[in-house]
């Protein structure tokens, strides 16, 4: 079998680092995985190819002409042959959509025709308001809406909270399926070492508490409550210090610094940025915490269960299924609320909340590993194949 994924870009994400992982688990099974990305911001692209994985940079940026762009992906989409193409995000959507069939009738003109691959949508995202999204990606997810009861032959999304969203926002429900995102457990379990590592890093004593995020700089994360909650941990645990690490997470992002020195615990931050090895310092840290006002199934939640670390976040998306038992969820944009609650994790003596660390691995290994999401992604490919062969029997 051949997979072909089409992507909006390879910047570091969840949606990204889901198909690099997919791509590995589905590469041990015999499978011939190749990439493209739409935007030339693409920094997984050298992960992929120092894996040995065709990675193609479409660049379609404003200096480029995007009709020029489109018929190059139908050319390599008409180039490649797959047997599936396997889109990521809404833009990815809507182009690779459209070059599928306009690569299926270019063989046809040519006089070579050959069956269409099987097309499935990707979505990873829970909000179709698409707050902090630009009003061009609104118009296009609306247009996917519009057009996904003909486009598609099936719509993965990443989350229950996902599918319900979409479907009431004009998506065909009837050819929409959950599969949850991976974890590759190999890479994100526990590290016995990394807590102090991480604190000598940092240049604090070994006895201070750590709470982290990891995430990218955007209203949706809503660090705004973040930081509030932070103050209010403060006022009980004046010791601890905080973690924010990724894209835009760093010194130089003026906006987010002047917003923690407004809610008077800069002192207590440490900037890190993008992290090449998030899992070194998830596995570091006491607790985990992620303020968004939405997601679908926020992956890093799963990273940070799968190392062992009770996370206490907001309830959105389908964070509650995630979680389960073994960590605390309160309302979204509730920062007091979620100070507290990581204030009350926190007092959970450690050999306590080192069983919720331990319960929260073992429920990422029986319902998030990267090879359960592989399994269920190829069911879905097969099981559109075979209901192709049965119709034209």
């Amino acid at each position: 079998m051949k997979v072909v994924h089409v992507i909006t870009d390879l910047a570091v994400g969840g949606a990204e680092t889901s198909l690099v992982r997919l791509v590995r688990a589905g590469r041990r099974d015999g499978v011939h995985h190749s990439v493209i990305s739409l935007s030339s911001q693409a920094p997984l692209a050298t992960v992929l190819a120092d894996e040995g994985i065709e990675v193609r940079i479409l660049g379609m940026d404003r200096n480029r002409s995007r009709l020029k762009s489109v018929f190059q992906l139908v050319r390599w989409l008409d180039e490649l042959q797959p047997d599936v193409v396997q889109t990521w995000m809404y833009h990815a959507d809507l182009l690779a959509g459209m070059s599928v069939y306009a690569a299926q009738l270019l063989r046809h003109l040519r006089g070579k025709p050959r069956a269409r691959p099987v097309l499935s949508w990707g979505i990873h995202h829970t909000d179709l308001r698409l707050t902090g999204s630009s009003r061009s990606t609104r118009w296009i997810a609306k247009a996917c809406a519009f057009l996904s009861a003909k486009i598609p032959d099936v719509i993965v999304c990443c989350a229950e909270a996902a599918k319900s969203s979409h479907s009431e926002g004009g998506y065909c429900g009837r050819k929409m399926i959950v599969i949850p995102n991976g974890i590759d457990l190999a890479k994100f379990r526990i590290d016995e070492k990394a807590g102090s590592a991480l604190r000598r890093r940092l240049g604090v004593p070994e006895s201070t508490i750590l709470v982290g995020t990891v995430g990218r700089y955007h209203p949706v994360k809503d660090y705004p409550t973040f930081s509030e909650a932070l103050r209010t941990l403060l006022k009980v645990m004046p010791d601890c210090h905080f973690i924010m690490a990724g894209r835009g997470l760093d010194p130089s992002n003026e906006e987010l610094v002047s917003l923690l020195r407004g809610s008077g615990v800069l002192n207590n931050c440490h900037l890190l940025g993008p992290e090449s090895e998030p899992q070194t310092l998830l596995a570091g840290l006491d607790v985990f915490c992620l303020s968004s006002k939405s997601e679908a199934l926020p992956t890093v939640i799963a990273e940070a269960m799968a190392c062992q670390v009770p996370c206490v976040a907001t309830n959105v998306g389908d964070t509650a299924y995630l979680v389960g038992e073994t960590g605390r969820l309160v309302p979204p944009e509730r920062p007091q609320e979620l100070g507290q609650a990581l204030a009350a994790v926190l007092s959970i003596p450690s050999a306590e909340r080192g069983q919720l660390g331990r319960a929260a691995r073992h429920r990422v290994e029986q319902l998030f590993s990267i090879e359960r999401s592989w399994r269920s992604y190829q069911q879905v490919y097969c099981n559109v194949l075979k209901a192709r062969q049965h119709a034209t029997s």
